[in-house]
């Protein structure tokens, strides 16, 4: 069925051989106009597009009546083209993340982005793991998920020293002072609308500078190994290679 399908796009193609993907956006638009469509762009396959549709991916010959639901492997390049697109999709933008919504802990040169609730047992857990990593610079981003916890977050976030208020509840489970009356903590909520999204759920969830997502309380060995996937992948190279 796959090859027959392929077949037809290879014969409509050539019948549309000058069309763009700006061209085929709109054609979808105007026959799909329940459908979100967020980008179009031409494949290594002449005249089959790649349709981005939030974080999923489908593929539309250029009349958009065709779809194709799978995935494009370059062979003699060995590379899933489909997985490579994916995860530039999944990649979230770190830039919307601004200053004031941030508790910046550690002097080290990698930065790591965390939204963690204060009342999850894995973000402690994590916490734990994360003071011990020197080399860490974490930004953490305060997200109230559990029940109980907006009032907690609230304390923290108020307190005179919220990075110190902080770590001891995280580290030591030292209830900080209840927040002032004059204190409204805004930033929670906007925490929350920028986790929605992000399509973030659930803590922990890490985040790397190029906008990667870890879901879970990693320990120390996968965490660096994550934030590091060059170096990781050159590490194995060498494993393999060597007699």
């Amino acid at each position: 069925m796959r090859l027959i399908a392929l077949l037809a796009l290879s014969f409509l193609s050539f019948a549309a051989l000058g069309d763009t993907a700006a061209d085929v956006r709109t054609r979808l638009m105007e026959r799909y106009p329940s459908t979100p469509v967020d980008t179009v762009r031409p494949t290594p396959i002449t005249g089959l597009f790649e349709v981005a549709m939030g974080r999923k991916i489908v593929y539309v010959d250029a009349t958009g009546q065709y779809f194709l639901f799978g995935r494009i492997f370059d062979l003699p390049g060995n590379r899933d083209l489909t997985e490579e697109r994916l995860r530039d999709l999944s990649r979230l933008d770190v830039s919307l993340i601004q200053p004031d919504q941030i508790l910046e802990q550690g002097e080290g040169s990698q930065v790591v982005y965390v939204f963690s609730d204060p009342a999850c047992g894995h973000c402690q857990k994590l916490e734990q793991t994360l003071a011990a990593m020197t080399t860490l610079r974490v930004r953490t981003i305060l997200l109230p998920l559990q029940p109980g916890s907006s009032d907690l977050s609230r304390d923290i976030w108020c307190a005179s020293d919220r990075q110190r208020a902080w770590s001891a509840w995280m580290l030591k489970g030292a209830r900080p002072d209840p927040a002032p009356e004059s204190c409204q903590a805004d930033v929670l909520s906007r925490n929350l609308a920028l986790a929605k999204g992000f399509g973030i759920r659930a803590t922990p969830a890490l985040v790397s500078p190029d906008g990667r997502v870890s879901l879970g309380a990693l320990e120390a060995p996968a965490l660096s190994a994550w934030l590091n996937p060059d170096q990781t992948a050159v590490s194995t190279v060498a494993t393999e290679v060597s007699p």
